[in-house]
């Protein structure tokens, strides 16, 4: 049972006071995260000042001015979250108008990106995608789904583990998964993993870099393209996500 068949079965009035409160949430989080952003990237710009300055870097503010510049990257990241999910939450509806989005070519982007996180990690990261399948959307919101899908599965993977994504059309059916050979979710997380701030693991999470809201955004995107997102795991045997897109969401003679 869906929250919006929920929401339908209640009284008007009730419906009505419920999306008041929901516009007022989102407006303040839109406006607090838009104004948060200018005074940060003031802060970030001096910080990467003075740790660059050649009296700091053998001093032992060194470690403070390095620690101060992460956090202050990670407050960017949650900021550019928050204002993308505010985004989402008030677009609610599918997306009727877009445009030819290629998957293919956005993927490979995105992998090179991970490779990059992976760094020393050494992950084995493999993609395979049908280079003339392509979709009718928002390009960056598709790009935020297959980032934070694809980035989480890189992060929640053991070093050497393994990674594989696929895009191609299965059973007449756009679709898109991430597998991989993480450190997998318990099944009691599973219904609440899409909330906004919910972790599984506190510590990690945070080590990691996350904001908590990738997943909420996958969500939100899944939604307003008309999709639907499927969540397989096992504790200590990995993950994979799956977001099957509707037919007519494929561009003229993307079906090869």
């Amino acid at each position: 049972m869906t929250e919006k068949f929920v929401r339908e079965k209640l009284p008007a009035s009730i419906r009505a006071h419920i999306e008041l409160l929901e516009r007022m949430r989102q407006d303040f989080v839109a406006n607090v995260s838009h104004e948060l952003r200018t005074p940060l990237t003031v802060i970030r710009g001096y910080v990467e000042l003075l740790k660059d300055q050649p009296e700091f870097q053998t001093s032992r503010y060194a470690p403070m001015f390095t620690h101060m510049l992460e956090h202050t990257l990670r407050m960017g990241h949650l900021i550019d979250d928050l204002l993308l999910l505010s985004h989402l939450e008030s677009h609610e509806q599918e997306v009727e108008v877009g445009e030819v989005v290629d998957v293919p070519a956005l993927l490979f982007r995105v992998v090179d990106d991970a490779k990059n996180i992976s760094g020393d990690n050494e992950h084995h990261i493999t993609l395979t995608a049908d280079s003339n399948l392509k979709l009718i959307g928002i390009k960056e919101e598709l790009k935020s789904l297959f980032s934070n899908l694809i980035i989480n599965a890189v992060k929640y993977t053991p070093k050497q583990g393994s990674v594989f994504i696929h895009w191609e059309v299965v059973d007449g059916q756009p679709v898109f998964f991430v597998k991989d050979t993480g450190i997998g979710i318990a099944k009691k997380h599973l219904p609440r993993i899409t909330e906004r701030f919910y972790r599984v693991d506190k510590a990690r999470s945070r080590e990691s870099g996350g904001t908590g809201l990738g997943l909420a955004i996958v969500k939100h995107v899944v939604l307003r393209h008309e999709a639907e997102l499927r969540i397989e795991s096992k504790l200590h045997e990995g993950s994979t996500f799956t977001c099957l897109f509707p037919m007519s969401r494929l561009a003229n003679g993307a079906k090869s």
